[in-house]
């Protein structure tokens, strides 16, 4: 029978337990003298996340492409490993609210616990390889680090995996919704700050003119891979199409070309030239250059799950942004753009908006300061101006609209173009009625569609 996962499960599946993971671990049992992890060649499903989070055994996986947190895993914890550990912590300025501490199932016997962080460069995520780098320079020589590209890894917030509390207290009343938001609300960590990274190299110059920016449908890209290869599809395009479908889910470009190269060699169902005539290394070669210019994406274009924590709008926001600003599409719009920054960040009690994005994403150089004074004069907006050059922005509070809306999407990814937003949300006269934009502006915006 098939399982519905609520709104909570979809979102904590999108990220911490990505798609296309096989092969996944269970383990049904525990105990400090032997641990019974199965490995299963199979994708995870809706069914394995809902008996994880209801405690019926705990799920594993390997690394996605973005994680969402990494971990520290500290097994039989003495008094030397953990100074060194927070020792390097305050080496390092990472702070108590950049990170977050959940038990094992063994902690009560062994101790067992992982110190659990977000990463960012430049106020982005960072890939695995990347993150996987710093944390092993920083720390490597104390305590292992996850997530591993080839090691299954336990997902958090399952039976037995408790947050403690600041005086090392279990907080065994929290239930998993609770644990995610807080591991949600970590505040993220800078990979250039750390004193072992100084040296760090730049990311590459990209070369963007190869790089795409559309992709079908997951539905349509989803039969592709079940079925084959069809005729009329050339075999470039379908292997195009099936990268950008495992880049949508986070899965790691190694993994990615692996997948792709096996499928082309098993489903081709004959209509490939290359593959009856037996030129599989061409097609191999073809396929590394293929993966290179779909994973080279730069910021902001990420995976599905990385992309919808980095801003989402819901109808609400929408009304909101109409309601402060009734019938100016500017400021409407430029609401919309913090909103959108700030809603997946809502967890936090302030959020760091950084200046690029000020400038970039919501107002012009020259007018965002004018934007954050009327916000202030309305009550709206509150700031905070401490702030320490080069490693913590200035924050931000914002009023937003308490909602259990999930966020507008098309094809699994949020929408968050102010007007994109609105077709989505509602049709043409419900529109104007909302905003009080006139007539004349709202044609211009919606002429395409």
């Amino acid at each position: 029978m098939p399982v519905e996962l609520s709104a909570d499960q979809k979102t904590f599946a999108k990220l911490f337990a990505r798609e296309f993971t096989a092969p996944h671990g269970r383990q049904h049992l525990y105990n400090s003298e032997r641990t019974d992890w199965i490995t299963y060649h199979q994708p995870t499903n809706d069914r394995l996340i809902k008996a994880h989070l209801d405690g019926d055994f705990w799920l594993g996986t390997r690394a996605p492409w973005y994680p969402t947190v990494w971990n520290l895993d500290i097994d039989r914890p003495t008094t030397e490993r953990l100074g060194k550990i927070y020792e390097r912590f305050d080496l390092y300025g990472i702070a108590e609210s950049q990170r977050a501490i959940m038990t094992t199932p063994s902690f009560s016997a062994s101790g067992n616990h992982r110190i659990y962080l977000r990463l960012e460069r430049d106020d982005k995520p960072v890939t695995f390889t990347r993150g996987y780098e710093v944390l092993r320079n920083s720390f490597a020589d104390i305590c292992e680090i996850y997530p591993q590209q080839n090691r299954i890894d336990r997902l958090p917030c399952g039976k037995d995996q408790d947050l403690l509390g600041d005086n090392g207290q279990v907080l065994s009343k929290l239930n998993w919704q609770q644990e995610m938001h807080y591991l949600l609300k970590i505040d993220p960590t800078p990979i250039e700050t750390l004193q072992y990274q100084l040296n760090l190299l730049p990311d590459p110059e990209l070369d963007t003119r190869d790089q795409p920016r559309t992709w079908k449908p997951k539905t349509e890209v989803a039969e592709l891979y079940e079925n084959g290869l069809q005729a009329g599809i050339p075999r470039s395009e379908a292997q195009y199409e099936i990268l950008n479908y495992f880049w949508r889910a986070n899965v790691p470009p190694f993994e990615a070309a692996e997948k792709v190269k096996v499928w082309i060699r098993t489903k081709h169902n004959g209509f490939s030239k290359e593959v009856n005539l037996g030129l599989l290394s061409r097609i191999d070669a073809h396929i590394d250059r293929q993966v290179g210019w779909i994973y080279a994406r730069p910021a902001p274009i990420y995976p599905d799950a990385t992309d919808g924590l980095q801003r989402a709008l819901t109808r609400a926001d929408l009304e909101f942004a109409a309601k402060v600003f009734p019938g100016n599409a500017v400021r409407q719009k430029q609401l919309t753009a913090l909103v959108s920054y700030y809603r997946p960040r809502r967890h936090h009690e302030y959020v760091f908006i950084p200046f690029w994005f000020w400038r970039d994403e919501i107002a012009h150089k020259d007018t965002y300061k004018t934007l954050i004074e009327e916000l202030e004069t309305k009550n709206i907006l509150e700031v905070n101006r401490h702030y320490v050059r080069g490693k913590f922005c200035r924050r931000y509070k914002l009023k937003l609209p308490v909602t259990s809306q999930q966020p507008l999407q098309h094809d699994d990814r949020n929408i968050t173009e102010f007007y994109a937003a609105l077709a989505t949300a509602y049709n043409r006269r419900e529109i104007a009625a909302l905003t009080g934009i006139n007539e004349r502006t709202l044609r211009r915006h919606f002429k395409r569609t």
